[in-house]
C-alpha cells in the first residue's frame, strides 16, 4: 500500500506543468527636466524583498506594497539645479527574490532647462557673514546635511501632496539665480509663497521631524522626513510648533511663516528634497504617482 502510495505521488510530479517563472518589471523615465520630480517603481507578480533605487550615488530603500501585477516598490526621484548639469545618468535598482538577488539598470538623459535670474537687496551680513558667525553656520551646514541623508522606511508620503498653505501664490520659483546685493549665489533651491507672517503652515505629508531649529540664513527652519528618502523642508518661519523626534500626520499644522533668516520681507520658503536632491515642489501638489509613471520607461527584469 505505502508503494502505492509512492507510485501515485512521484506520478502526478512528473505530469504536474512546472509554474512560470515570475514577472518582474521596472518603470522610470528615459529624458527628465534638471530640477524636475519623476516616479520610478518596482513591481512583480510575485513576493520579493529588499527593493533599492540607486540614483546620482544615493541608494534609496523603498518599502513593498501591494499593487500593479501583484506587489510594488514606488519611488520619487530628481536632481538639483544647483549640482547638476544636462546630460545621461545612471539609474540602479535591485531586489531579492526566492534567494537570487535580481538587478537592472537604465540611463535617463537630464535636460537642462531655463530658469530666470531674480536680483534681491538684502543686509549684507546675510551675504558675507561676519567672521564670529561662521562657526555657527558651518555647524547647521552638518546638521542639515546629517537630516538630508535620513533613509526610512515604510512610505508615509502619498501624493498629491497636501499644500502646505490654504492658498498658494508663488512669489519667487524654483530655480531662479539669486543675485543678493549684487553677488550672484547658486538658484533657489525651493519654491517662495505668500504669506504674512503668523500664516499656518501644514505638513504635506506624513512624517517625523528630524531638525528644527532657528539657521543663520534660513531663520526657523523644520525638516519632515516621509520616507524613502523624501523630505520637506520650510524656512523663515516665525514660529515651529513641533520638535525634532514628533511624528506628524498629513495636513497638520507644525509651524507659522514668517521673516526670519536671509528674507526681504514676510514669506514661506519650501523645499522638496528627493534623495538628497532639491526639486521643484510645485508640480507635484497637482499630480500623483500613478500619473507620473504613466510617462516612464517600462523595462522587464531577467
Amino acid at each position: 500500500m505505502q508503494r502505492l502510495k509512492f507510485t501515485v505521488i512521484m506520478l502526478i510530479l512528473l505530469i504536474t506543468p512546472k509554474l512560470s517563472h515570475a514577472a518582474s518589471w521596472v518603470n522610470f523615465p528615459t529624458s527628465w527636466d534638471i530640477g524636475q520630480a519623476f516616479a520610478v517603481s518596482i513591481t512583480s507578480t510575485a513576493e520579493y524583498t529588499q527593493p533599492v533605487v540607486t540614483w546620482m550615488d544615493r541608494s534609496i530603500s523603498l518599502n513593498i506594497e501591494a499593487g500593479g501585477a501583484g506587489k510594488i516598490s514606488y519611488g520619487l526621484l530628481g536632481s538639483d539645479v544647483r549640482r547638476v548639469k544636462p546630460g545621461s545618468y545612471k539609474i540602479f535598482f535591485e531586489f531579492i527574490q526566492g534567494g537570487k538577488k535580481y538587478k537592472a539598470s537604465g540611463n535617463i538623459y537630464l535636460r537642462a532647462r531655463e530658469y530666470p535670474k531674480e536680483e534681491l537687496r538684502v543686509s549684507p551680513k546675510m551675504v558675507n557673514p561676519p567672521k564670529k558667525e561662521l562657526p555657527r553656520i558651518q555647524k547647521e551646514s552638518k546638521l542639515i546635511g546629517t537630516a538630508l541623508r535620513t533613509m526610512t522606511t515604510p512610505r508615509k508620503w502619498t501624493t498629491p501632496p497636501q499644500p502646505p498653505l490654504a492658498s498658494i501664490t508663488l512669489t519667487s520659483n524654483y530655480g531662479k539665480q539669486r543675485i543678493y546685493n549684487g553677488q550672484p549665489r547658486a538658484g533657489h533651491n525651493g519654491a517662495d509663497l505668500r504669506a504674512v507672517t503668523g500664516t499656518s503652515v501644514r505638513a504635506p505629508f506624513a512624517g517625523t521631524i528630524v531638525l528644527a531649529g532657528n539657521h543663520y540664513y534660513a531663520g526657523g527652519s523644520l525638516y519632515i522626513d516621509s520616507g524613502n528618502g523624501v523630505i520637506t523642508a520650510f524656512f523663515h518661519l516665525s514660529n515651529i510648533l513641533v520638535k525634532k523626534g514628533d511624528k506628524v500626520t498629513k495636513g497638520q499644522i507644525v509651524a507659522k511663516s514668517g521673516a526670519t533668516g536671509r528674507v526681504t520681507g514676510p514669506h514661506l520658503h519650501y523645499s522638496l528634497i528627493l534623495g538628497g536632491q532639491f526639486v521643484d515642489p510645485i508640480p507635484l501638489l497637482s499630480t500623483s504617482i500613478t500619473k507620473m509613471l504613466k510617462n516612464g520607461n517600462v523595462q522587464q527584469v531577467n
